[in-house]
């Protein structure tokens, strides 16, 4: 934000009383620092977010109405389910969109907008920093974070951290062919996408990460020490799947 206001002042009447060096000097500031506001903007479309439902107790959707949920996500973005929690993921608009209807269709459940990512992983992490420009599957997985605010505070700490001092993780990631890692978080609750080719094997390109890479299994560990499973998961289970909802 401060980059964009300085862009905006340069771009002033007083330029007009300085020398045409002096002139020139700082056009080509200005155009540099113009450069440098629009690394901030997020190219190629809006970011995907989150809403998610949380039905409890009683809570029902009709046929019709889940239906017509459906057919929205279809629009703009995709449904997926575990248990009694539904999570539509899809650009900025359309998530909007999703949730203002839940909140007007849907009073009495748990709706909830999650916007941002608190950790970004991509392909320029990797040695040849090039996407694969096919199709993806979104995997989204799920955890809860203990209900310890210190110990919260010291697990998000270390995913700024991670790039600098643990580089073995986003290693495994370029191996397995991850195309993007995503870490959202709304209260406790951990919300994890890994995109990867269309119809690419998860469990086979997971594997990879660890593969002759121990410092991955000692992450997972030290991580594996910060999170629970949410409410509903067995006993010993921490990371959930959420699977694509289909009308079919």
């Amino acid at each position: 934000m401060t980059l964009i206001l300085v862009c905006h002042l340069m771009n002033g009447t007083s330029i007009g009383y300085l020398s045409n060096m002096k002139k020139l000097a700082c056009c080509f500031l200005w155009m540099l620092l113009l450069l440098a506001c629009s690394a901030f903007i997020p190219q190629g479309g809006q970011e995907n977010q989150f809403v998610q439902l949380v039905l409890n107790g009683d809570d029902t959707i009709s046929a019709n109405l889940m239906g017509d949920l459906l057919n929205k996500a279809k629009n703009g973005g995709r449904l997926y389910q575990w248990k009694n929690r539904l999570l539509f993921y899809g650009k900025e608009e359309e998530a909007t969109a999703f949730y203002e209807q839940c909140k007007i269709r849907l009073p009495k459940v748990e709706v909830t907008l999650v916007r941002e990512p608190f950790y970004v992983f991509d392909r320029t992490r990797c040695i040849n920093g090039k996407e694969d420009e096919g199709k993806r599957d979104h995997i989204i997985l799920s955890a809860n974070l203990v209900a310890d605010s210190v110990k919260q505070r010291s697990y998000l700490d270390y995913h700024r951290r991670q790039f600098d001092e643990w580089p073995e993780v986003s290693e495994g990631f370029c191996r397995a062919e991850f195309q993007q890692v995503l870490l959202f978080k709304t209260g406790r609750q951990l919300l994890l996408v890994i995109d990867i080719p269309e119809g690419a094997d998860f469990e086979e390109l997971n594997k990879r990460t660890v593969e002759n890479n121990p410092k991955v299994d000692e992450w997972n560990h030290l991580m594996s020490t910060y999170q629970e499973g949410l409410p509903g998961t067995k006993a010993g289970e921490v990371w959930v799947r959420f699977r694509v909802m289909s009308d079919e």
